[in-house]
């Protein structure tokens, strides 16, 4: 027997949902639909402290459409959960409401570590974890959470206010652009060191898992400007030619020549220097891509 159900993901960048059937015999996980809102919650909360008004309409507009699709697909059960933008939100309570009020749906504003936790369960879903200690990077748009793993066991897991949309906001503020992204990086590792050398005190990790939009489309650009497959992994080396690639090109010719949207082509650079920054820190060379994320994890946490 099977239950279909959705899952939510309101981040900095995007909102994106998830309809899946889960059997409860395996158990296994068959995804119906996806679905993505390219809804910049980051722009307004990381400039200006509150999600604005057009924004909010936006993205209640795209919350009917999400509770129209759930009854339309017959779905059972649905959980939204708000990261990184949504939790230093002032306006997050009214925005909660408000999108309570256009579409029935409720939202659950997460921490860090419950991100962490969600997307640890979604990997160890996919990768074969057994006896190998691991080091997991989301990149979102307001914060990237660097999670250890021993095993299937989650060792620590820590949220830095370092996401995709935050920086190109920090740039913008400080009169700065992406020739800048070093300065920043800098600025980033000190707080990401002690994390990093606490959890692989004299262990290092045998390889890092990477989640997010950004992840995958590293994953394609590898086959894209490398001509190296697969596109399931990459290696350190392979992603600073990736970087060196994607610096050379302005945003316009990465949307004309690469195919990126809009509001992937000014974010992937910020994103593949902190993946390289934090796999540095680490010293691990080798990169996994398994595609899944939050969403994913919702998902199992229905189960």
């Amino acid at each position: 027997m099977s239950r279909r159900v959705s899952a939510i993901d309101i981040g900095s960048n995007a909102i994106r949902m998830m309809v899946a059937d889960i059997s409860d015999q395996a158990p296994l996980l068959h995804v119906e639909k996806k679905f993505r809102a390219p809804v910049r919650l980051g722009h307004d909360v990381f400039m200006s402290g509150s999600i604005g008004p057009e924004v909010m309409e936006v993205a209640k507009a795209t919350f009917r459409r999400f509770a129209e699709t759930n009854r339309k697909l017959q779905v059972q059960k649905c959980r939204a959960v708000a990261t990184s933008a949504c939790r230093e939100a002032k306006n997050r309570n009214d925005f909660v409401n408000e999108i309570r009020k256009a579409s029935g749906i409720d939202i659950d504003i997460i921490d860090g570590t419950e991100e962490g936790r969600l997307i640890h369960l979604a990997v160890r879903k996919e990768v074969d974890l057994d006896s190998k200690k691991t080091m997991l990077i989301d990149i979102g748009g307001g914060s990237v959470e660097v999670t250890f793993s021993k095993g299937s066991k989650l060792l620590a897991t820590k949220s830095f206010p370092m996401g995709t949309v935050r920086i190109l906001e920090n740039l913008a503020k400080r009169k700065m652009n992406e020739s800048h992204l070093n300065i920043i990086m800098g600025e980033f590792l000190s707080d990401l060191g002690e994390h990093i050398y606490k959890n692989t005190d004299n262990e290092p990790v045998d390889f890092a898992i990477g989640t997010g939009g950004n992840l995958e489309c590293i994953g394609q650009l590898k086959v894209q400007l490398l001509k190296r497959t697969p596109n399931t992994f990459v290696t350190l080396t392979e992603l600073t030619s990736i970087i060196d690639k994607l610096r050379s090109l302005s945003i316009r010719d990465r949307i004309e020549h690469l195919g990126l949207r809009p509001d992937r082509a000014d974010v992937i650079v910020p994103a593949s220097m902190l993946v390289q920054t934090i796999m540095r820190q680490a010293e691990t060379e080798k990169l996994v891509i398994p595609a899944v994320g939050l969403r994913d994890g919702l998902i199992w946490s229905m189960f």
